[in-house]
């Protein structure tokens, strides 16, 4: 269906703004793909099974919606003996899994790894989730309301304008004339974003507005020749997108269930397109490291363009040491 509206899609991007057009795109972007799904409940989460049985239950579950829809008995007799028929093979499918990863579950293998992955949660502990916080008095709020407030105050604490003691050596002294202030950002191209996208793995994990890369992949390719506009003029005009802003913010308990906020970790949401812009930029902002000259040239393990552990804490190390300073300092964290 894209393929057939993309002339109306290229002249609204030649027309609106850039905000306007990209809300009306995703939004129908996330409207196709709601209108093209259909959700069928599962009661319990089924394990890897071959796909001729994953085959058959999706056909039978068609056909049963099909003759539920039509009322056809027929439809709804072939239904019942195919959902039969892969409820037996599939019960005997586990047992032949289950038989063989107790035979094999010593040895090295697949079979062995998965009936270790299935059973290690029986004798370790795992992370508990997040189900509250602890006020400064001490006491257990569980409002969800009022701890997303809490959050909120918290992280929008780490983003407030710093206090900056004047006169300061570095934020009072002129500016630096660099002698490439003047080069621009290489443009964006069709072939570079295509790459990118071949390049990345096609998950289906949901961003704010509820797209994914697997869905990015399956639009047509002559829709990115649009967003190469949108990517220029980014880099360009260093403007961002107001739905660019636009984060959720996940947060998952460090240790324990019942904590502070400071002891949470936040899980960011960003959006699917943002993610290739961001891409294209780490990719920009490389080659000027290695054109510079800025990166080290010595190398830490065996593994060419990668870094030990070591290497990296110290690096972290460092920066923490200019910020404390108040030095100026360009860090980049993907």
């Amino acid at each position: 269906m894209l393929s057939y509206i993309f002339d109306y899609w290229e002249k609204k991007w030649d027309t609106e703004t850039y905000d306007i057009t990209y809300e009306r795109f995703i939004s129908f972007l996330i409207l196709l793909k709601t209108r093209c799904q259909q959700h069928f409940s599962l009661n319990h989460a089924r394990p890897s099974i071959p796909p001729n049985l994953v085959k058959i239950l999706a056909q039978s579950r068609s056909l049963s919606f099909k003759a539920k829809r039509k009322g056809d008995i027929e439809l709804r007799k072939e239904a019942h003996r195919l959902r039969n028929f892969a409820r037996f093979e599939l019960k005997n499918f586990q047992k032949e899994q289950l038989a063989k990863q107790l035979k094999e579950r010593h040895l090295p293998g697949e079979a062995s790894r998965l009936f270790w992955s299935k059973t290690k949660r029986h004798f370790h502990q795992v992370s508990s989730s997040l189900r509250g916080f602890l006020s400064p008095s001490g006491e257990i709020i569980k409002d969800s309301q009022i701890m997303a407030d809490m959050a909120a105050d918290h992280y929008e604490g780490l983003f407030e304008t710093p206090v900056v003691m004047r006169p300061h050596p570095y934020v009072d002294a002129p500016p630096v004339q660099w002698e490439n202030a003047a080069e621009p950002i290489p443009m964006v191209t069709y072939p570079e974003i295509l790459n990118i996208l071949r390049s990345r793995k096609k998950k289906q994990s949901l961003d704010i507005h509820g797209l994914s890369p697997f869905i990015l992949d399956k639009i047509p390719q002559n829709y990115w020749h649009l967003l190469v506009q949108l990517y220029n003029y980014s880099f360009t005009e260093g403007y961002i997108l107001k739905k660019f802003k636009e984060v959720r913010m996940i947060l998952l308990a460090k240790k324990d269930a019942v904590c502070t906020p400071d002891q949470t970790r936040p899980i960011s949401l960003l959006d699917s397109f943002l993610k290739v812009q961001e891409k294209l930029f780490l990719n920009r902002f490389l080659k000027i490291l290695n054109d510079r000259g800025i990166l080290p040239d010595n190398q830490s393990g065996f593994r060419a363009g990668f870094r030990l552990q070591t290497r990296v804490l110290l690096l972290i190390e460092q920066i923490s040491s200019y910020m404390s300073n108040s030095s100026p300092i360009a860090t980049v964290f993907v």
